[in-house]
Parts: structure tokens; sequence; C-alpha cells
């Protein structure tokens, strides 16, 4: 898998597409223990030591597009449940921190976000497609806003 990294030049944060972490499933006591070896020797020579940062406060909410159609005729099939949202919205506050500072990488399934003072690997409750995901910096607030396009398998049934 040949590794690309993107630049986004709204928030000056770079997006880095997740490193396929695919593994085997160990068939006995030892090979799991080697691979927990592996994985934590992994950890340490990325600099990702438990404890040398702080966990960013993060909140996680449901976008929906809606129209005038959709609103007052109710014409549509949308619903008001989560089922049929576009977008999950990941606010990340990291107070003393610039947006320069921010490394943000991103794949399908998860959102890791280091810095200077903060380090977050977080795992999403859905899919998302990380080429039509955006992220924006709110500098009055020092929030990194991740706007994170939802990729579910079943579409066609909730729009």
């Amino acid at each position: 898998m040949e590794s690309v990294v993107e630049y986004c030049a709204e928030c000056s944060a770079n997006l880095l597409p997740a490193i396929d972490t695919a593994q085997k499933t160990p068939k006995n006591i030892e090979e799991y223990e080697e691979q927990q070896d592996k994985e934590a020797e992994e950890l340490s020579h990325s600099g990702g030591t438990v404890g040398s940062r702080k966990t960013p406060e993060f909140t996680m909410n449901y976008q929906q597009s809606v129209s005038a159609e959709d609103v007052f005729l109710q014409i549509g099939s949308k619903t008001p449940s989560s089922a049929s949202c576009e977008n999950l919205i990941v606010r990340i506050k990291m107070p003393g921190d610039k947006k320069e500072n921010v490394d943000l990488s991103v794949d399908n399934n998860s959102v890791a976000v280091h810095s200077s003072r903060y380090q977050l690997k977080l795992p999403l409750p859905h899919s998302i497609n990380p080429d039509t995901s955006k992220a924006t910096w709110v500098s009055t607030d020092e929030t990194l806003v991740l706007t994170l396009k939802l990729d579910r398998e079943f579409d066609f049934i909730n729009f």
C-alpha cells in the first residue's frame, strides 16, 4: 500500500491515511504474547507512550442535511433518528495548542490526533469516508472540528 500524505490547507493539519495493520489471529498463547510485545515496541518507537500527553475533551454529534421538503412536507424517507444522518461531527478541545502543532490521522474506522500537549486515538461508531471528510481549526475556542462523512452500507434504505 502506497502511503500518501495530504495537507489540509484550511486547518494546517496533516491528514495521514492509516497504515494497514491487519494482523493474523494468534493460534496459541506464545504467538499472542509475541504479537503484544511487537505492538508495544512499535508504540514506544512512535513516541506514543501511555501517560506522556493528556487526552483532550471531545464530543461526537450526528448531523443531518434537511430541506424544506423534509421539514414541512415530509415527502422524503428521512427520520429524526441517527440512521438518516450523513455526517459525524467530532469537536476536540485542545486549549493551549495551535493548529501548526496538530497532526491528524483519519482512516475508515478511527481518528488519531497528536500534538505537543495532547494525544487521542478515537475509534468511530460508524465507518466513514476519509476522502470526503473535512477538518477545521477554530482558533477562538482552540478546537479542532472534524466533519466526517458517514459511509453506510444500506444508505439506499434511509435516503
